[in-house]
């Protein structure tokens, strides 16, 4: 069975790409940038990035795969709309080049299935409706899977549509994802999940949002993901004395599709305790007007690279993650993998991992007072907070990439067998 991984940007696709190539599945791993030893155009760029920058293409690889698994399409002109989005960040502009982009990566690929007769390409969402549609046409026998990375938009145009009004001047956030403001735009993608014969997904939640397309659940494979847990694991969890101080922490984009104004109002409830939030992220740099008057218990420390994100979990307490909407939430796993107890919505990867009061608390979306109850109780309850906070490493074990690469696998032997 030959497969194909495709996807024009990274996300979890090279986890993805690596665990099909140690299996024998993996024919080729397509993408649009990816730090292969033959690419002159990548050689060039690094001489004019910065070293944030030069580390994110560096990223861009697996060792797993060597450079002749390695397809690439629309190289250039992704890197270019890259480089736009470090400075403008995610605008209607952006969005259509990426619009553009896709639709040509998914022809060529297309394309190249067609030529080298492919068995199954497993694509992303958003990036499949056309890839799909030709090879219905001109390869029918291709097997086509959706890795949902993201919860599917038609369903998450319900879920935010419920925020927007609390959201406040906070809303505007919200800009750049189109289908939040837009429903006829967000049901443009549900084309591409129809066409698919199976789907991937990390998360119940996610899975909510295909039956709500029409899926049903027998052609759905649910697979969470998986976290390096030694990169993150912290010795000092028993010893933390969050009396002296106690630390929030929050990693994601900086907008209000991840509750940031819900954090701001439970900040100001909060200044009254030695309780500080430290938020790692880019997005407040494109909306300054939102963020010239937070609370003095909250710090925006913009976009951090590994080694800087691990100290400030390793130094921080909690871990708030509030979001209106999420496909699972990899930080997750990484706050648990460092001993954090995580406080986050229904909304996510998170009723999957963390159990109420145990390894951290469920809250519904836009519940300031839960977030601000949450964290104080734990502030209060140091003896309840140290059991969490190992309750927290132990309940992350089972998360590893190698049980991820286990269950993909036995997904596809599954679809194979069904063949």
């Amino acid at each position: 069975m030959k497969v194909i991984v495709a996807h024009p940007g990274k996300q979890h696709s090279l986890r993805l790409a690596s665990a099909l190539k140690k299996s024998g599945f993996l024919y080729k791993y397509c993408t649009s940038i990816y730090n292969s030893n033959n690419s002159i155009l990548n050689k060039i760029l690094l001489l004019f990035l910065n070293s944030n920058n030069k580390k994110r293409i560096l990223s861009r690889k697996s060792y797993e795969l060597f450079d002749s698994d390695i397809l690439q399409f629309c190289e250039l002109e992704t890197l270019l709309l890259t480089l736009y989005t470090r400075v403008f960040g995610n605008t209607k502009f952006s969005n259509i080049i990426r619009t553009v982009i896709s639709r040509r990566f998914q022809k060529k690929l297309a394309k190249y299935i067609i030529d080298n007769k492919i068995d199954v390409v497993i694509s992303f969402d958003t990036n499949s409706e056309l890839l799909f549609e030709i090879l219905k046409t001109k390869a029918p026998n291709v097997i086509k899977i959706i890795d949902h990375a993201q919860t599917p938009r038609n369903y998450l145009h319900v879920i935010y549509q419920q925020y927007i009004f609390s959201s406040g001047k906070f809303a505007k956030t919200f800009e750049g994802s189109g289908f939040v403001f837009d429903k006829s735009f967000s049901e443009k993608f549900v084309k591409e999940i129809l066409l698919a014969d199976y789907h991937i997904v990390a998360s119940t939640f996610s899975k909510k949002g295909l039956f709500f397309s029409g899926i049903s659940n027998d052609i759905i494979f649910q697979i969470p993901y998986g976290v390096d847990f030694e990169k993150y694991v912290n010795s000092n969890v028993v010893s933390r004395n969050i009396n002296k101080f106690f630390k929030v922490l929050y990693v994601g984009e900086i907008s209000q599709r991840k509750g940031i104004s819900y954090i701001l109002e439970a900040s100001c409830k909060l200044l009254s305790y030695p309780i500080q939030f430290d938020l790692i992220g880019s997005g407040a740099q494109y909306f300054p007007d939102l963020f010239e008057n937070i609370p003095d218990n909250v710090f925006l420390h913009g976009h951090k690279l590994l080694d800087e994100l691990k100290l400030f979990y390793s130094d921080c307490s909690v871990f708030l993650f509030p979001t209106l909407g999420e496909g699972f939430g990899l930080v997750l796993l990484e706050a648990l993998s460092a001993g954090l107890p995580v406080i986050v919505t229904k909304n996510s990867g998170g009723p999957d991992i963390i159990i109420d009061g145990y390894n951290g608390f469920i809250i519904e979306a836009g519940d300031v007072n839960a977030i601000y109850e949450k964290i104080l109780y734990l502030f209060l309850h140091p003896s309840h907070y140290h059991e969490m906070s190992l309750n927290a490493l132990e309940s992350v074990k089972n998360y590893s990439w190698d049980n991820y690469e286990k269950n993909i696998c036995q997904a596809l032997n599954k679809i194979n067998l069904l063949f």
